[in-house]
């Protein structure tokens, strides 16, 4: 708890805290609602959300007390930035380390590996059996750097074209004709600033930009210097002045630009709009579709960090595997409309498929951020490009 304590303090971060039962702890398995019901024990780990927004952060406070109970491990919540998680790490030695499990963006884990924090190796770890519910590929890399098996997507969100449709009735089907047509719904197009918090605004200048060819698997110095890249940042700087002003400054505020019919048009992630729509912050006339193009498909990984005792990380690997597991899994993506991180699209229920379309579906235009330098670009000087 010392450990605890010093981490809020030093790092001033929006914290959670959430008391588990404490009971002793069981072998890992796929079904969490097999495990016979432990006995109390007195341990503990601290697990880090730099991922989540208000609905997984709801998610979490209720689905944290119910893993601490089956497993036996009081387990701390705490929410916080991945830039203030990566420079707290990086002060830290081996061995001392008081952060068991990360929740993290791609860019997030993308960084922290660059700058040589170490993280257990997750692939093949007996702890951990539900590993192998994941594709072999989703182990290798995120944002382009090679992970090594040592982050686990935990969900995939997923963005595409949402709109009012009591206001827009034939949506665009193409960036190129959302373009053309942009003086239809001059001052309605909403976007969140490219260098806010979320990455929602940069992610949405990066699509646009697919949209009019740009190839991003191409080095940075080079793609800047193709024609996509000049004619893709042209279109946006022009379409840009047919977007509501002032821009969205985080997703709630999109969200009652939404709500007011300020905004009646956007790119933005689905899991989130969906489920801010269940709540009633959204008007229930809000759709979403999809361009051929393809749309930012992105995940939240989990890590371990390897400077934490070596007692920690055993305990911090039954945590994973218990996120893992198919009855956790398939109970977020009930309540998130958030595609899993394992692979058990079979066993999801028709109900969730009759609010968000098919894994099946989604996957074919799902485009995920492989270029952390344009990505950088975007979220640096994109704001820049608006006029």
């Amino acid at each position: 708890m010392k450990s605890m304590l010093k981490l809020c303090a030093i790092m001033t971060l929006s914290v959670s805290l959430i008391a588990g039962c404490s009971s002793s702890p069981t072998e890992s398995t796929k079904d969490n609602a097999s495990n016979p019901s432990p006995e109390p024990q007195n341990q503990s780990i601290t697990f880090i959300d730099t991922a989540g927004g208000a609905n997984t952060q709801k998610f979490f406070s209720e689905m944290i007390p119910k893993a601490s109970s089956e497993l036996g491990i009081k387990i701390n919540y705490v929410t916080g930035s991945g830039a203030e998680i990566q420079q707290r790490l990086s002060a830290q030695k081996q061995g001392e380390g008081d952060i068991d499990v990360l929740l993290l963006k791609p860019d997030g884990i993308g960084n922290m590996i660059q700058a040589g924090i170490p993280f257990e190796t997750l692939e093949n770890n007996p702890e951990i059996p539900n590993i192998s519910l994941i594709e072999p590929s989703e182990l290798k890399e995120a944002l382009g750097i090679a992970t090594d098996g040592k982050a686990a997507p935990f969900w995939h969100d997923q963005f595409g074209i949402l709109y009012n449709s009591d206001k827009i009735k034939n949506p665009p089907k193409s960036w190129e004709e959302f373009y053309e047509r942009r003086g239809e719904w001059a001052g309605h197009i909403g976007m969140i600033r490219s260098d806010a918090k979320s990455g929602g605004g940069r992610i949405m200048q990066r699509d646009i930009l697919l949209g009019y060819g740009v190839d991003f698997s191409k080095p940075f110095e080079t793609l800047q210097k193709t024609a996509e890249w000049t004619n893709g940042i042209n279109k946006f700087s022009e379409f840009s002045k047919a977007f509501f002003k002032p821009l969205a400054s985080e997703p709630p505020v999109l969200f009652q630009q939404f709500a007011s019919e300020d905004v009646w048009i956007t790119e933005y992630a689905i899991d989130y709009t969906l489920w801010s729509r269940d709540q009633g912050l959204l008007p229930k006339s809000v759709k979403s579709t999809f361009f051929p193009s393809g749309h930012y498909g992105g995940a939240a990984y989990l890590a371990i960090p390897a400077n934490a005792p070596d007692s920690q990380k055993e305990l911090a690997a039954k945590f994973v595997n218990w996120m893992l597991s198919e009855e956790t899994q398939v109970n977020m993506m009930e309540t998130l409309w958030i595609y899993m991180g394992i692979n058990k699209y079979d066993n999801v229920p028709q109900s969730v498929w009759n609010n968000v379309p098919s894994w099946d579906v989604v996957k074919k235009s799902r485009i995920p951020l492989n270029n952390n330098e344009a990505y950088t670009f975007l979220k640096e000087k994109g704001m820049d490009l608006v006029k």
